[in-house]
């Protein structure tokens, strides 16, 4: 018994000591922009002296207002991605997973091998077949490629596989179609893997860098994540506002907490993705 205490109690410590290593950076961030630039100079990890808000009114102020602007455009563009990537994923992960027709493991297997595809080499011919048909600079290049996404439709398939033909079969014998079982017996059944997808997809959507940095040149419709590093204020004592950085890096986490607590439930519970079994 005492091994036993002793041993949770190392686990303790040892998880405690790791959580503050994580959640460091964290404070530092928030701390930091309550302060002012001359305060981060001589104190940039302990509690601001003397706390302002100055800093997110600045940042609100910015450049007339464009980092308010390209936080709306990464809410739009996250959301609507999320949503557009989980409605085709789950649609095909249905019919891959409940339906049998001709080709559907081969094609299933080609879906699943663009994954080992680098984004980065398909990245040129993508940029010129959109600039010939002129959606660069477009809402749009930023949604629309990349919603068939092959990583969702493998977990859905794997989950919706797991789920019993038999509630399926009962439906269509109580005169359902196709789209009435997909939306009234699949979707509320598939609920912890959509839900745990929905953060994960909007995560990545939200801290992509790279491709709107690549596809966009007008500031009106990039992202906060691309005009963020771009901060520049003459008056700070910094070549980087850190002050304003950190306020706006601290802006950028809350839209990422609010989707998280929105789907904790469904995100903890994908953890026994599978364990339903007919």
């Amino acid at each position: 018994m005492t091994k036993r205490i002793n041993g949770k109690t190392a686990v303790f410590i040892v998880l405690g000591i790791a959580s503050i290593f994580a959640l460091l950076p964290l404070w530092i961030m928030l701390s930091d922009s309550f302060k002012t630039g001359s305060e981060i100079a001589v104190n940039s990890w302990g509690i601001p002296r003397q706390p302002t808000f100055a800093n997110y009114t600045n940042l609100i102020r910015y450049n007339s207002g464009i980092m308010v602007r390209t936080f709306v455009n990464s809410l739009f563009v996250s959301t609507a991605y999320t949503l557009l990537t989980l409605f085709i994923a789950s649609l095909a992960a249905f019919a891959f997973s409940k339906y049998r027709f001709r080709g559907r493991n081969i094609l299933f297997v080609l879906l699943i091998a663009t994954m080992m595809i680098p984004a980065e080499l398909t990245m040129p011919a993508i940029y010129l077949m959109f600039a010939k048909v002129r959606m660069l600079n477009t809402y749009a290049i930023q949604i629309f490629p990349g919603i068939a996404n092959a990583f969702c439709l493998f977990m859905l398939k794997q989950y919706i596989e797991s789920l019993p033909d038999s509630l399926l079969e009962a439906a269509r014998i109580d005169g359902a179609g196709h789209l009435y079982v997909f939306r009234k017996v699949v979707l509320p059944l598939a609920g912890p893997a959509l839900g745990a997808l929905a953060v994960l997809t909007f995560l990545s959507k939200w801290n992509d860098y790279l491709w709107p940095q690549t596809m966009l040149t007008n500031p009106k419709y990039m992202p906060i994540m691309v005009i963020l590093p771009t901060l520049n204020d003459r008056d700070s004592i910094w070549a980087i506002p850190w002050e304003l950085l950190m306020a706006g890096c601290t802006i950028v986490v809350i839209p990422l907490i609010i989707v998280f607590f929105i789907f904790q439930k469904h995100f903890m519970s994908s953890i026994v993705i599978g364990a339903v079994k007919e």
